[in-house]
C-alpha cells in the first residue's frame, strides 16, 4: 500500500470510528447497497484509467472483491459483476447506511491536496445517463454533505446569538438532519414529499454543485402578473394610444430557460415588449445629451395578417463615452435566504456581481448588504480599486433562513444614503429570486417605499435568479417604481450581457419618465392594436402630467414598439362599421390624409422635474433603407414568436417555421450570437411540451 493510500485509509478509519450507526431502514438499506455497487462499478471502469479510482476504498473492501494487479489495472471477475455474499451484503449495507445518513463527509474529504472528486461524476455513477431534471429524487442522489452543513449552520446561529458554538450544538443539528433523512423518507414517496422531508426550513446543504440543485427546489410558485393581451381599437372610437416605455428583458430570459428545459412557458411569463427589446437594433443615433433620443419610424406589411400593416416605432438613447460616465455609488443587496441555496441562485449571484465589478471604475464605491432571517451589512462602502476585498466579502456568503426582504431594502438604502453624491449614480442592485415573505410583503407598501427613495435620488434595479418560486410580479413592481431595470439572470452569459456588455445602459440613466403617445388618423387607419406593453398602459391625460411616473432609459438603450394597423381602405378589419354611424368619411386626399399617425414622446432629463416634448408625423408610402428593413423584420419575427407563445390569438395560421424563416433572413451580422440563439429557441418551442412543474 502506498503512502497516499495509507493517508486516505487512516482518515477514513478515524472518521468511521466516530460514527454511531443508527438502525437501518429497509428502503434506505436498499438504496445504500445500490450506491455501494455503483462505487464498485467505478472501480471496474477505473481499471482502464489508472490512478483515478478510490484506491483506499478498494483496499478496504479486498475481502469482498478480488483484485488482480497487472500494471495497476484492476479486474473484476465473475462476468464483470460484483459478487457479494449474504454476510458481505449486510456489512456493506450497514456501513453505507451509517455513512450516508449519520455522517456524510464533504465531497473532497477523501482526496489528497491537488485532487478533486467531481460531484457530477458521483451522480452519474449512481444514476447513469439521467439528466438533472430526470433523476429520481432518492437518498442516493441527494447525499447531502451533513458535516459541512452542520458546521455552517451552527456557526451562523452562534454568531446570531453572540456565543461560541459547541459540540452539543452540532450534535443537535445532526440529529435534526438525520431525523429529516431517516424519519419517514421512503423511495416510494412522491418526489415533492421527499423534497419537503430533506429541505427543512432553515436547513443548509453544502456543495452547491448542479448535482444537488434538487435539494432545495420548489415547484409551481413562480408568480407573474396576469394580464389580457391588448385588444383591437377602432380609431373613430379611441384614436389615441398612450404607454410608458419599457427596457426590461426579464421575460425573454425566463422564456429561454423554460424552452431550454423542454417546456413552454406559462402565458403570463411572456411579455412581448420585453421579448422584442431584448435585442439591440441599429436605429439612428442621437446627437447630444440634451436631446437624448432619436426616433425611427417604419411601416411594413404584417406577415400574419394579409391586408394589415405593422407600424414600428424605434428609439435609440444617447450612448455615454467613458469620459462622460458619472461616478457610481452602488449597494449590492443580496438575498441569502434558504430559497437561494441552489447553484443557479446564490453561486450565480456571486459570479454575476464579480462580473459587474469589471465594468466599474476604480473610484466607484460598492457596499454589500444581505437579508435572510435578518438583514446585515457585509461590507461598508468600499472603492472598486479594492476589488479583492469586495470579492472576498461575497465569497463568505451562504444561504439559509427565511426572507426578510423589506428589512434588507431599508438597510441598503441607508448605505446608499450614507455615500450619497448628487453628481453620481446612486443605485441599489437587488439580486434575489423575489421570495419576500417576512416584513413588508405587500406590493403596494413596497412600491410606496421605493417611490419615496426614488424621489430622493436613489434608484433601484432588480436582478432575478432561479426557478420554482420566482416572484416576477414583485420584482417588476420594485424595478418599475425604482427607476431601474428588471433583468432575469439564468446563465453567466446573461450576466455578461446585462452587467458588462450593456453596463452603461443598465447603470447610467439618460432620461426618466419616458412616455409615448400616438394619435391615429381616421382618414387612413381604421383599427390598431399595440403588441405588448399591457402592464405599461397609461391614460390619455397621463401623457401631459409630469407627476405621473413612467419608464426610464439608460445610455445606449433601444426601445421598440410595434402597432398592427388596418388601413382605412383595407377589407381586413376585425371590427365592422357601425350600422348607424355617419356615412361621411374623412377625405384621404387632404394634407393630413398623407399621415398614418402623429407620434409624441415626453421625457425628463435625469436631474430635471419638467418634461420635454418630441413630435414626428408617421407618413404613408415612404421608402426605407435595406438596413432598417432588416431590423424591423427581425423585430417582427420576435413579436410573432411572442404572440404564438401566448396562444396566437391574432396571428391566424402563422407558424414557428415562418418565424424561423423571417428571423434567418433578417439576422444580420449578429456579433454576440443573440439572434442565432433566438432562432434555436423557436425550434425548441416547436417540440416543447406544455408547461409542467420542475
Amino acid at each position: 500500500m502506498s503512502d497516499r493510500d495509507e493517508q486516505i485509509d487512516g482518515k477514513l478509519r478515524d472518521d468511521l470510528s466516530r460514527i454511531e450507526i443508527p438502525p437501518a431502514d429497509p428502503a434506505a438499506r436498499r438504496l445504500a447497497i445500490d450506491a455501494a455497487m455503483a462505487e464498485f462499478e467505478e472501480v471496474q471502469q477505473a481499471a482502464v484509467s489508472p490512478g483515478k479510482s478510490f484506491q483506499g476504498l478498494r483496499d478496504w473492501l479486498r475481502p469482498i472483491v478480488r483484485f488482480i494487479s497487472d500494471d495497476r489495472r484492476n479486474t473484476m471477475f465473475a462476468n464483470q459483476r460484483l459478487l457479494i455474499t449474504g454476510l458481505g451484503a449486510a456489512c456493506v449495507g450497514l456501513v453505507a447506511v451509517g455513512v450516508t445518513l449519520q455522517y456524510q463527509p464533504p465531497v473532497d474529504s477523501y482526496s489528497l491536496p491537488g485532487e478533486e472528486v467531481s460531484i457530477a461524476s458521483r451522480r452519474e455513477r449512481l444514476l447513469p445517463g439521467k439528466a438533472d431534471d430526470e433523476a429520481d429524487f432518492a437518498l442516493r442522489e441527494g447525499e447531502p454533505s451533513v458535516s459541512r452543513a452542520v458546521e455552517e449552520q451552527v456557526q451562523r446561529e452562534s454568531v446570531a446569538k453572540h456565543k461560541p458554538h459547541t459540540s452539543a450544538d452540532k450534535n443537535e443539528f445532526k440529529r435534526q438532519v438525520q431525523s429529516a433523512a431517516v424519519g419517514g423518507l421512503r423511495a416510494d414517496m412522491p418526489k415533492d414529499a421527499r423534497v419537503e422531508k430533506i429541505a427543512q426550513p432553515g436547513m443548509v446543504l453544502a456543495d452547491s454543485d448542479a448535482a444537488y440543485a434538487n435539494v432545495y427546489q420548489e415547484h409551481g410558485r413562480d408568480r407573474f402578473e396576469a394580464f389580457e393581451q391588448n385588444s383591437v381599437k377602432r380609431v373613430v372610437d379611441e384614436p389615441v394610444s398612450t404607454f410608458s416605455v419599457d427596457v426590461d428583458t426579464a421575460s425573454y430570459s425566463f422564456v429561454r430557460r423554460q424552452l431550454n428545459h423542454g417546456v413552454l412557458p406559462q402565458a403570463d411569463a411572456v411579455r412581448a415588449e420585453e421579448m422584442i427589446n431584448y435585442f439591440d437594433y441599429d436605429y439612428a443615433q442621437p446627437d447630444n445629451r440634451e436631446q437624448p433620443f432619436a426616433t425611427t419610424v417604419a411601416i411594413s406589411d404584417s406577415p400574419w395578417a394579409q391586408g394589415r400593416k405593422l407600424l414600428h416605432v424605434g428609439i435609440k438613447g444617447y450612448d455615454l463615452a467613458a469620459a462622460e460616465q458619472p461616478r457610481s455609488n452602488l449597494v449590492f443587496l443580496l438575498d441569502v435566504s434558504g430559497s437561494m441555496n441552489s447553484p443557479d441562485k446564490l453561486p450565480l449571484v456571486k459570479q454575476s456581481m464579480e462580473l459587474l465589478l469589471t465594468s466599474l471604475q476604480p473610484e466607484d464605491t460598492v457596499a454589500i448588504a444581505v437579508y435572510a432571517g435578518a438583514a446585515g451589512t457585509v461590507l461598508e462602502p468600499t472603492p472598486v480599486k479594492d476589488k479583492h476585498k469586495i470579492i472576498a466579502a461575497m465569497n463568505q456568503l451562504s444561504a439559509g433562513g427565511s426572507t426578510a426582504g423589506a428589512q434588507g431594502i431599508r438597510l441598503a438604502y441607508e448605505l446608499a444614503a450614507a455615500q450619497f453624491d448628487k453628481d453620481a449614480v446612486n443605485r441599489v442592485i437587488l439580486a434575489t429570486d423575489g421570495d419576500f415573505n417576512v416584513g413588508i410583503s405587500s406590493d403596494r407598501e413596497l412600491q410606496s417605499f421605493i417611490e419615496r427613495k426614488r424621489d430622493a435620488g436613489i434608484f433601484l434595479s432588480v436582478l432575478g435568479f432561479g426557478q420554482g418560486n420566482y416572484q416576477d410580479q414583485m420584482m417588476q413592481t420594485l424595478a418599475q417604481n425604482g427607476n431601474g431595470v428588471a433583468a432575469y439572470i439564468d446563465t453567466l452569459g446573461e450576466a455578461q450581457k446585462v452587467l458588462v456588455d450593456q453596463a452603461t445602459s443598465s447603470l447610467f440613466p439618460i432620461a426618466k419618465d419616458v412616455k409615448i403617445q400616438i394619435e391615429f388618423n381616421p382618414a387612413t387607419v381604421a383599427e390598431y392594436r399595440l403588441i405588448g406593453y399591457e402592464t405599461r398602459h397609461l391614460n390619455r391625460e397621463d401623457f401631459n402630467n409630469d407627476a405621473v411616473d413612467a419608464g426610464d432609459i439608460g445610455a445606449g438603450h433601444t426601445v421598440t414598439a410595434i402597432y398592427e394597423i388596418t388601413p382605412a381602405d383595407s377589407a381586413a378589419r376585425y371590427i365592422d362599421d357601425s350600422r348607424y354611424a355617419g356615412t361621411a368619411k374623412p377625405d384621404p386626399e387632404r394634407a393630413l390624409g398623407q399621415e398614418y399617425a402623429f407620434l409624441k414622446l415626453r421625457y425628463k432629463l435625469p436631474a430635471e422635474t419638467e418634461s420635454r416634448l418630441l413630435t414626428e408625423p408617421v407618413k404613408r408610402g415612404e421608402d426605407y433603407p435595406r438596413a432598417l428593413q432588416l431590423e424591423t423584420d427581425f423585430a417582427t419575427a420576435v413579436a410573432g414568436f411572442a404572440q404564438l407563445l401566448k396562444g396566437g390569438r391574432f396571428t391566424g395560421s402563422y407558424s414557428y417555421d415562418e418565424v424561423i424563416a423571417l428571423a434567418q433572413a433578417s439576422k444580420g451580422a449578429d456579433p454576440y450570437g443573440y439572434r442565432t440563439e433566438f432562432i434555436q429557441l423557436v425550434r425548441k418551442a416547436k417540440t416543447a411540451s406544455a408547461m409542467q412543474a420542475r
